[in-house]
């Protein structure tokens, strides 16, 4: 077999090697989060590792096969040991836990020292197989490049080759690999792969008389191109240089794209792959395209500047268009089905639509740059090793800079801005210094193009943070995007962390709601009853309760519930500082958890946590967000519950929620995987149909009736219950649905959750667009059961005890549910009532059905102002205000109860009242239009009185 007839399928070879080559990236980023923590800093360190070993291995892989040795057989052997060392990895990782989780216990508060240590080890890991990836270009480039005219040509094909691999694994790791065969096997048959590459490589090159002979086809330098040296002039370093800037910025570009798709369309693996498989298909379309052309260019300085021009062109052009991406979401789910399938492709379309064109100028700046700098095939390996290390470096300062720097500091619309301004500067450098134009295009057409970019960025109006942190990607919260459109709520907390956009919101109900990636993960309305039980029920069960640990911060709700417990000392874990921030306007409602002295606040991933510490708890809350976001499902798995089981003092208790967004077998192998560690197990139904809790122990437990009226009867924690409608030990046992001898029998025969088969990350995302939440309450029911027995008596005679047994013995299932769904249902119709009788002018009418729902619930706030309005038109300004006032006590954060007083105070004559109210409602919404027009009437107003 000839070198030339052997060509075609190196080409394939080196599809199947990108292919691979991606699956290891995305699957070494899960094993390793694993361990590390699923943080951005996390995978920043396991993606800087990777790149930095790629970029290692092509520029030393590049100059070792200029020296010597075949380059086919080189490649062989590169890829036998990849293959090899892959399937190794994970026996690597469990080698390296004692190493993270010394690092973990001694360096925790040192970061940077703790970063540089865990990089070390990752390095440690992964640094063979990424170099070994990393020399396969130079080195097959070598290969395949027989004149030294067409090096552009055939190394950027041979690239472009390998990236449409990257892009078939970007895709199919996640929707077909990992999905169906799990992550073990999914690493099997990569490494499988690069070992059959080698092996029929170096079986075709034995069947060959003597082997390939090195360069049987090779065209000889002419004279003039031997004249060159080879090392590279000055001049092509600086293309270097600015092709790693451009690295650079097209990973910024990705972080941020990342960030802004995941507030838009969803944080799940899917979303992921997609964005991951359309920025990697933009890329190899624009190489193999660029491939052909850059035979027929002859200032190649002036096309490397255009592609920068073009990128930062086009990517400020698509820059706006993210803002509309939840309209388009809406329209999606209004037009079309909301099957999974056709909703993803939905997300490729609006992927691809933002990104191509941006990608593909990305892409096609690889053969142009190859064609400047490797002109010589004896040198040919060790220059295009040299372009690809640049460019590597590049992306590993992007990856720092986007992710760490740019975004918390300036936001995801500046971060953009801030590539786009790189990529023009860069392109306008080339221009400029490009001898194959004119000097009157540098002097009139290259500053016209910067002004008219300049003007055109000035131009862009910032995106509405109330209508892209609306959970537009949710079908059920397309209601919350009609809200974000109308301005009709508040918003009091946005910020862009390094891991997550959190969002706290105010509705006019008096509702407060935080979002994180647009995912409303806790609030004042239903929210309350998993928030406070999480905390509350766990307590009881256990009275050695000394050291207890909290997964996931939220509202604050349940660490306050915890508060109310004699413990020692309790450990916070929460992933986002962002959330802790965005919490806060919680206090109120959760008794200012965070400025408890027991309460010790760790900023790290709660598996991670779990992994890595030492330290044991008596009782452990695990209250994460949804497992269908990628890697939160790792807190949901029976591997995860066996490392909690080890963190457990002796009669420790765990409490898991979980939510029924999801399908019935789903729902079932979380329990399965729960009760497989945990055999004494108690499933509490905390919203009908929604939330359920999951309450386990290695030992019995049961529900202290002494220690539970104590509970009741407190003043501060009794109001707590009350709240959900819990005012005795009736109400809170008929939150009880099954215990342990139920529980097997419906979990039957379903599949167990394991960090393998992943089944909630890969199965849930599903699930938000169909719902099938009635399948899983109607196979809850015939499992539901009565304990009587589950309640324990330390000092009740025991006549009363049986007393207490009898009555619990006629329990029906989540009585205090229907009845708090009932009295919500009569609050409603009062409020309709109201309504009609004030679109009537029939205030008075209006105000008796309000009074009638303050009877009900004496702190309903929208009532409260609705009846501070009818007092107001009434002229009845001192009751108007009283009611005004009260919403403000019930929640200082009540903007509309400020802005109300303000209008009051304007109507009484009072523009120092007003202003004063305003400027309250200001300290809140300092950006918002509406409190601003306030402002601006109360000063007109006062400059006339003055």
């Amino acid at each position: 077999m000839k070198p030339s007839r052997f060509r075609i399928w190196i080409f394939v070879f080196f599809f199947v090697s990108g292919f691979t080559g991606l699956i290891y990236e995305v699957v070494w980023t899960r094993l390793l989060t694993q361990v590390l923590g699923n943080t951005h800093y996390s995978i920043a360190t396991v993606l800087t590792t990777f790149m930095a070993g790629l970029a290692l291995g092509s520029y030393f892989g590049g100059r070792f096969v200029d020296r010597k040795g075949d380059p086919l057989v080189m490649y062989a052997v590169l890829e036998g040991i990849i293959g090899i060392y892959c399937f190794l990895i994970p026996h690597l990782i469990d080698f390296g836990l004692p190493l993270f989780k010394s690092i973990y216990t001694h360096f925790r508060d040192d970061y940077m020292l703790a970063s540089l240590l865990r990089f070390g080890v990752c390095a440690v890991i992964l640094i063979i197989p990424a170099s070994f990836m990393g020399a396969t270009l130079p080195v097959l480039g070598k290969f395949v490049s027989g004149d030294p005219r067409a090096i552009g040509r055939d190394v950027g094909t041979l690239y472009a080759m390998n990236t449409f691999g990257a892009v078939v694994g970007a895709f199919a790791s996640a929707f077909v690999f990992m999905r169906l065969f799990g992550i073990n096997a999914t690493i099997w048959i990569a490494a499988a792969l690069n070992l059959a590459i080698a092996a029929l490589i170096l079986l075709s090159i034995r069947k060959e008389e003597g082997g390939f002979p090195r360069w049987t086809e090779t065209r000889e330098d002419t004279p003039g191109e031997k004249a060159g040296a080879a090392s590279l002039p000055m001049e092509l370093w600086v293309v270097l240089i600015c092709f790693g800037i451009s690295g650079m910025a097209a990973l910024i570009y990705q972080v941020a794209w990342n960030r802004i798709f995941s507030l838009l369309l969803g944080s799940s693996v899917y979303a992921f792959s997609l964005i991951l498989t359309t920025f990697i298909l933009g890329l190899a379309l624009g190489t193999v395209v660029f491939a052909r052309l850059v035979t027929y260019f002859k200032e190649l300085k002036v096309v490397f500047g255009a592609l920068q021009v073009g990128i930062g062109f086009s990517a400020l052009v698509a820059l706006p268009f993210f803002g509309d991406i939840p309209l388009f979401n809406r329209w999606v789910y209004l037009n079309w089905n909301l099957n999974f399938g056709t909703v993803q492709w939905a997300n490729f379309l609006i992927i691809f639509a933002v990104m191509f064109i941006p990608t593909f100028c990305m892409g096609g700046q690889f053969p142009v740059v190859v064609r400047m700098v490797a002109k010589r095939l004896e040198t040919l390996g060790s220059h295009v090793g040299s372009a690809y290390a640049s460019n590597t470096v590049g992306t590993i300062f992007g990856s720092f800079v986007g992710g760490f720097l740019l975004i918390p500091w300036i936001g995801i619309q500046n971060t953009i801005l801030f590539a786009i301004i790189l990529n023009m500067l860069l392109g306008g450098f080339l221009l400029a210094t490009s001898p194959g134009l004119s000097l009157n295009f540098k002097t009139y057409i290259l500053p016209g193009v910067l002004v008219l970019f300049v003007l055109g960025a000035q131009d862009i109006k910032a995106w509405d943070r109330a209508v892209i942190s609306s959970g537009s990607y949710m079908p059920y919260r397309l209601d919350d995007l009609g809200k974000a459109l109308d301005d009709r709520n508040k918003i009091l907390f946005y910020e862009e962390g390094i891991h997550t956009t959190v969002t706290t919101e105010l509705g006019r109900t008096g509702n407060i709601f935080l979002r994180v990636n647009g995912k409303t993960d806790a609030s004042l309305a239903m929210d309350m009853r998993t928030q406070l039980l999480s905390g509350y029920l766990p307590m009881l069960f256990n009275r050695q309760r000394e050291q207890v640990l909290v997964i996931g911060q939220g509202s604050g709700v349940t660490l306050g519930a915890v508060e109310q417990f004699p413990a020692k000392e309790i450990d916070l874990v929460e992933i986002s500082p962002s959330v802790i921030e965005g919490s806060r306007f919680f206090e109120p409602f959760n008794h200012h958890a965070l400025e408890d002295e027991r309460v010790n606040l760790i900023l790290q991933d709660g598996r991670n946590h779990i992994t890595l510490t030492d330290k044991k708890y008596d009782v452990i809350i695990s209250e994460p967000s949804n497992p269908w976001i990628s890697g939160i499902g790792a807190l949901f798995t029976v591997d995860f519950f066996r490392l909690v089981e080890q963190r457990l003092n002796p009669g420790g208790i765990v409490c898991i929620w979980t939510h029924t967004n999801m399908s019935p077998e789903n729902f079932k192998s979380i329990s399965k995987a729960f009760h497989s560690v945990f055999p004494y197990v108690t499933m509490w139904e905390s919203i009908v149909g929604d939330d359920y809790l999951l309450i386990g122990s290695k030992d019995d437990y049961s529900l202290p009736y002494e220690e539970a009226w104590r509970i009741l009867d407190n003043p501060v924690t009794g109001k707590d219950l009350k709240r959900l409608g819990i005012e005795d030990i009736r109400d809170l046992m008929g939150l009880l649905i099954m215990r342990q001898d139920r529980l097997q029998d419906f979990i039957g025969d379903a599949p167990m959750h394991t960090d393998d088969n992943s089944l909630l990350e890969f199965g849930a995302p599903e699930y938000i667009y169909k719902d099938e939440r009635h399948l899983i309450v109607r196979q809850l029911t015939p499992h539901f059961k009565v304990y009587p027995d589950f309640v324990s008596f330390s000092q009740l005679p025991p006549a009363e005890q049986q007393a207490v047994r009898r009555q619990l013995s006629t329990l029906e299932r989540s009585e205090v549910q229907v009845k708090a769904i009932k009295r919500t249902a009569q609050i409603d119709q009062y409020l309709d009532q109201a309504v009609a009788a004030v679109e009537r002018g029939a205030y008075e009418q209006a105000a008796n059905n309000y009074f009638k729902i303050l009877e009900i619930d004496p702190e309903h706030i929208l009532t409260l102002l609705n009846l501070g309005n009818i007092y107001r038109e009434l002229r009845e300004y001192p009751k108007a205000e009283e009611a005004y006032r009260k919403t403000i006590q019930i929640n200082p954060y009540y903007v509309y109860g400020y802005m109300e007083l303000g209008r009051l105070s304007l109507l009484r004559g009072d523009p120092e009242g007003a202003l004063s109210s305003l400027n309250e409602a200001r300290k809140w919404v300092p950006d918002d239009p509406e409190v601003e027009r306030l402002i601006e009437l109360a000063r007109e107003h006062k400059n006339k009185v003055s």
